[in-house]
């Protein structure tokens, strides 16, 4: 028999892993002195975060049912939108688990298939992976001298763990030869086996709701909902720069910055970016001249801002899909 490793123990270790981040970020922190700055924020701004950080979600809803449209399964924009906080929500509890809840939701709702769901869902993600390369490309441009001053200090603490990816990457190799090597002594086996027809069958489903993006009959709309995403996304944390003294002179190229570190803290698999979220942003802002207490309270209060927007919208979203009867 394999050995599978049960789902709470994973989500546990998940955990774990955000809280040791946690306290990566916080040690050797007057706890005290960064409270003192996150007193000194003007909240209005950081309201005013939350909303367009909720507009975006809007956005995606929208962008959602067009996407869907184009492959003959039309739903309400709300619908949309409220699966997609649903699994903002469920992001927060299990790196990655979102994208399956958000497309579990909308399948419940209105019935569509969820391979087909998850298909349209990749698509959206790997046009999302797009922008956000060509943003930080776009910083790389406009802030060089900042990029190699971040990548200077965080290097100098995780050079332990890159001998460990370049071992991972030695071992995913030698995975995938046998593996091929495996498909292709039991091929004939494999062909009739019915859990392999499934998985075919599940997979043309992703193939269409990939190619979806090609069938599009408002493309156009698509593009303007992308762009107003991630314009969202930078004016959530560029509005917040007027809530601290110490963060209110800094420019539209340096904002671009922190979003950069921002995105890349989201995308390190723990609950919420929780931990690698605060650790990247605050090293970005000490890059910038600001002091580590400094950039640490600026992280953490946007973090939360975000946090309790997916946390509440995506319980708002989850109460109208759930009562909704088709």
């Amino acid at each position: 028999m394999s050995f599978k490793l049960p789902k709470w123990l994973k989500t546990i270790s998940l955990i774990g892993l955000a809280f040791l981040l946690i306290y990566f970020a916080f040690k050797k922190v007057n706890i005290f002195e960064v409270w003192g700055y996150v007193k000194e924020a003007s909240w209005i701004y950081v309201i005013i975060s939350f909303v367009i950080g909720y507009s975006a979600v809007i956005s995606r809803g929208f962008r959602w049912t067009i996407v869907l449209e184009s492959i003959g399964k039309p739903v309400s924009p709300w619908s949309a939108t409220h699966a997609t906080a649903f699994g903002y929500l469920m992001n927060q509890v299990l790196p990655r688990a979102g994208e399956v809840a958000r497309a579990t939701a909308l399948n419940r709702s209105n019935k569509i298939p969820i391979n087909i769901l998850i298909g349209t869902i990749i698509i959206e993600r790997t046009i999302d992976l797009i922008m956000m390369s060509f943003l930080v490309g776009v910083t790389f441009i406009l802030s060089s001298g900042d990029i190699e001053s971040f990548l200077s200090i965080t290097n100098s603490e995780t050079e332990e763990p890159t001998k460990t990816s370049k071992e991972t990457i030695k071992y995913f190799i030698l995975f995938v030869i046998l593996s091929f090597f495996i498909i292709r002594v039991f091929s004939k086996k494999l062909k009739s086996n019915i859990w392999l027809k499934k998985i075919k069958i599940f997979m043309i489903g992703i193939l269409d709701g990939f190619q979806s993006v090609g069938k599009l009959e408002r493309k156009m709309k698509f593009w303007q909902h992308t762009l107003y995403i991630w314009t969202c996304y930078f004016f959530m944390i560029y509005i917040c720069f007027f809530a601290f003294p110490f963060t209110k002179d800094l420019s539209i190229a340096e904002g671009l910055f922190i979003m950069a570190a921002a995105a890349i803290g989201y995308l390190v698999p723990v609950p919420g970016g929780i931990g690698a979220y605060h650790y990247l942003v605050t090293i970005a802002l000490v890059v910038l001249g600001r002091t580590y207490e400094q950039g640490l309270a600026f992280a953490t209060v946007v973090h939360a801002t975000q946090t309790l927007m997916m946390i509440s919208t995506g319980i708002v979203g989850f109460l109208a899909l759930t009562s909704k009867k088709e």
